[in-house]
């Protein structure tokens, strides 16, 4: 049995963890691509979304290189997410491929999740499942942290490219960790590799805020690999939606209502999805040392959508600079590019002039 997954931003060492811990088997899909996309985008319907497109190619690209169980986050999705699986698996049944389907969470719940895990191997103790949680947990949370410093010393770095580098080596000591010890000295050696990079600490950077859909605010291809680009351009970028924080919130429910809430202003129902932390987030943003927001989301995403025509109203009340990105197969990089230059070159003037 080989068991594989969809990719998501950086995370495959933690998803290889999670099912390898359970005594799986696992195919590590090819990282994502436009033939990955285009594949997806091919037998997905029309009106689907670019993460069900992109995802739909990596369980395609999968199968075909020996896959037999994918693996699926489940059906207890806060928007059209919720229907990816029985959808997919809809459309790979009907291209002629013979596998199994397996959601992590079937519904909410801590049962649910045990019932999830016992689907990758129903002969796992609590035991075992217990570690396989912990370590995948601990590898998400010291990626986000990576992924933070990469953001931040993308500005800063003399040499350009450094930090992404570094970033790309030390991502595969994350993956070669298996045990919480390994976790914890890979931990050390990261943040001493890191801060090993050479930084230009005279420079004053502009300081962007990304907010949006969860899978095109984390996943690189899917967004035209933006906070690359800003980076490079000279911008510090911060990005509070990762896939620890959402993890946390599934534990400290409060703490999701605490950001929503920073937007009941403007906003006092729920958007679905992270639509309603999209505002939240920017009405925040627009009270600390930030510059401008950048809001991405897939083209038809409904609660980042319904959220746009909120958002202007906060850029034009608070007044905060704020752009709005959306993303699908037929977006091409150049124009995204000089979108962002021209944001860019209007928030320079704008502190310049302060």
């Amino acid at each position: 049995m080989k068991v594989s997954f969809p990719h998501m931003g950086n995370y495959y060492p933690a998803f290889k963890s999670l099912m390898e811990n359970l005594g799986c088997e696992v195919l590590v899909p090819p990282s994502t691509s436009r033939k990955t996309m285009k594949l997806g985008a091919k037998y997905a319907p029309e009106f689907a979304c670019l993460p069900f497109k992109i995802n739909l190619g990596n369980y395609i690209e999968a199968l075909d290189l020996g896959a037999d169980v994918l693996f699926q986050a489940g059906r207890a999705g806060p928007c059209r997410y919720g229907f990816y699986g029985e959808v997919q698996k809809g459309i790979l049944e009907d291209l002629g491929y013979n596998f199994r389907m397996q959601e992590l969470f079937p519904e909410f719940g801590l049962f649910s999740f045990i019932k999830g895990l016992k689907g990758l191997n129903p002969e796992a103790t609590i035991f075992q499942m217990a570690k396989a949680a912990l370590i995948t947990i601990k590898k998400i949370n010291l990626i986000d942290e990576m992924e933070h410093l990469v953001r931040k010393l993308r500005a800063y770095e003399v040499k350009k490219g450094e930090a992404d580098k570094v970033f790309a080596r030390t991502l595969e000591w994350v993956d070669e960790a298996r045990t919480l010890r390994e976790i914890r000295a890979a931990r050390r050696r990261i943040l001493k590799r890191f801060r090993a990079i050479k930084k230009d600490e005279t420079r004053s950077p502009l300081k962007i805020a990304i907010v949006g859909e969860l899978y095109v605010v984390m996943e690189p291809f899917s967004n035209s690999d933006i906070e690359r680009k800003l980076g490079q351009m000279g911008v510090e970028v911060f990005r509070p939606l990762c896939l620890s924080q959402i993890l946390r919130h599934a534990l400290f429910f409060w703490e999701y209502r605490d950001i929503t809430r920073k937007g009941r202003e403007f906003i006092d129902y729920e958007l679905g999805a992270h639509g309603g932390h999209s505002v939240g987030h920017t009405v925040e943003f627009s009270k600390k040392d930030f510059q401008g927001v950048i809001h991405i989301y897939p083209f038809g995403c409904l609660p980042e959508v319904s959220a746009r025509s909120i958002l202007d109203k906060v850029r034009e009340k608070l007044n905060i600079p704020l752009m709005h990105l959306s993303f699908d197969e037929q977006t091409g990089e150049t124009g995204v590019e000089t979108r962002l230059e021209a944001f860019i070159e209007m928030l320079e003037r704008k502190k310049n002039s302060i």
